[in-house]
């Protein structure tokens, strides 16, 4: 066999085995009842050979990981979905900021409906796509009563979040909620993510807010 040939061939069992991997590192998460991760694996599978190889290749990029995140705090938000390409187009950075009445809250009786206490909800979610396969996604999102124009109370908020990327660990801090002071009177809802990967940590704060008309602003910056 040719020198060259054998080289190949070293290559190609190499990067079989990079795929075999990180599909692998998928399966346990789909194991573990993560549907999202189901979602990625069959994302995944569908590409083709060539592709997987430049999925983990952008995965394991370091500097492009940095630019994600800039990339993520670089716009502020705006009602609706806006995208940030990256990497020639094989990377997008979805940013979603949706607000609503919120029909199905547990906190709202017809009475106080009948009195004119709405309840509401904002949310601002960043989502990180590899070659349209989903790979990370935090969001924030905020519940709240209303009464014409005025916050008048809320609630507890939440955050979501999901990181397919080996060898790295997400947390995020407990939800804080208040009410800003007039006149912008919003409703808001923060949390502070937490990443560490290949030896090195960075903080993001996400921050979401709401008022009678719905969602208001959002932002996904550094601590």
């Amino acid at each position: 066999m040719l020198p060259g040939s054998a080289q190949a061939d070293d290559s190609l069992v190499s990067q079989a085995s990079r795929i075999a991997k990180y599909q692998a590192y998928l399966a346990m998460k789909s194991a573990q009842g993560d549907e999202q991760a189901k979602e990625t694996a069959e994302g995944f599978s569908a590409l083709s050979t060539t592709q997987k190889s430049r999925f983990l290749d952008l995965l394991e990029d370091r500097s492009l990981m940095t630019k994600f995140f800039e990339t993520a705090e670089s716009a502020p938000a705006v009602a609706g979905t806006t995208l940030a390409v990256m990497a020639g187009g094989d990377v997008v950075v979805e940013r979603e900021s949706a607000g609503a009445v919120d029909d199905a809250s547990p906190n709202s009786t017809s009475a106080l409906r009948a009195a004119g206490y709405h309840d509401m909800w904002a949310s601002y979610a960043v989502t990180d796509k590899f070659l349209g396969v989903k790979v990370a996604r935090v969001s924030v999102r905020t519940n709240y009563q209303v009464k014409g124009k005025d916050t008048t109370k809320v609630y507890p908020g939440s955050a979501y979040h999901y990181l397919y990327v080996p060898g790295c660990d997400f947390s995020h801090s407990p939800v804080k909620e208040w009410i800003s002071s007039p006149p912008a009177d919003n409703a808001q809802s923060e949390t502070t993510w937490t990443a560490s990967c290949w030896g090195s940590s960075w903080d993001k704060r996400e921050r979401v807010w709401g008022d009678y008309r719905g969602f208001v602003g959002g932002y996904l910056k550094d601590e």
